[in-house]
């Protein structure tokens, strides 16, 4: 999630541009599919365990863009790097779905707007690059309710340690041209 800073100034954008999924969350940044099953007490354990062996990462989110062929319209996420391989530590668990589209070719981004005519945002809107920096130091797990209304579960907090634990590869099969929200 962005820091509550960036969140109050993205949040009203996602609004404007897209209703429907501001309603069911606001401002996030989508790093892993979902869990496979409901995860126990031992599974919850195995993420928190991944989440401290990564250090806290300096993200920043950089200007509007579209995919290719699409109205999706997100920020990207840099550096991509250290973002994926935390990703890959996650996937690696086993715990998560690894059959939804966009698993392989993943781009870490935070949607602004992913239904409707490939809506444009007026650059007086956006807050300047330097404020669209942040440290990144936790991972939430969030969970929908009936309604598709999405609220916080858990945080795991990224360890310090200064340096990534290798990743593995993990093979899935992607479909579909836009990226996966949850």
């Amino acid at each position: 999630m962005p820091p509550p800073n960036l969140a109050s100034v993205l949040d009203p954008i996602r609004e404007r541009l897209d209703p429907v999924s501001a309603a069911t969350i606001g401002a996030h940044i989508t790093l892993t599919p979902p869990f496979a099953a409901a995860p126990s007490d031992a599974d919850v354990e195995r993420v928190r365990t991944a989440c401290r062996g990564v250090a806290s990462m300096r993200l920043r989110l950089e200007r509007p863009t579209h995919f290719s062929g699409s109205s999706v319209l997100y920020l990207p996420v840099l550096p991509t790097e250290a973002f994926l391989n935390l990703r890959e530590v996650l996937l690696a668990t086993g715990l998560l779905r690894l059959d939804l589209p966009h698993t392989t070719d993943f781009v870490p981004h935070l949607t602004l707007s992913e239904f409707g005519a490939a809506p444009e945002v007026d650059g007086r809107d956006m807050p300047p690059l330097e404020a669209m920096a942040f440290l990144a130091d936790a991972v939430a797990w969030v969970v929908p309710d009936e309604a598709l209304h999405f609220a916080v579960r858990r945080t795991f907090m990224l360890g310090a340690s200064g340096r990534l634990p290798p990743a593995r590869s993990v093979p899935t099969a992607t479909s579909r041209g836009r990226p996966r929200r949850r």
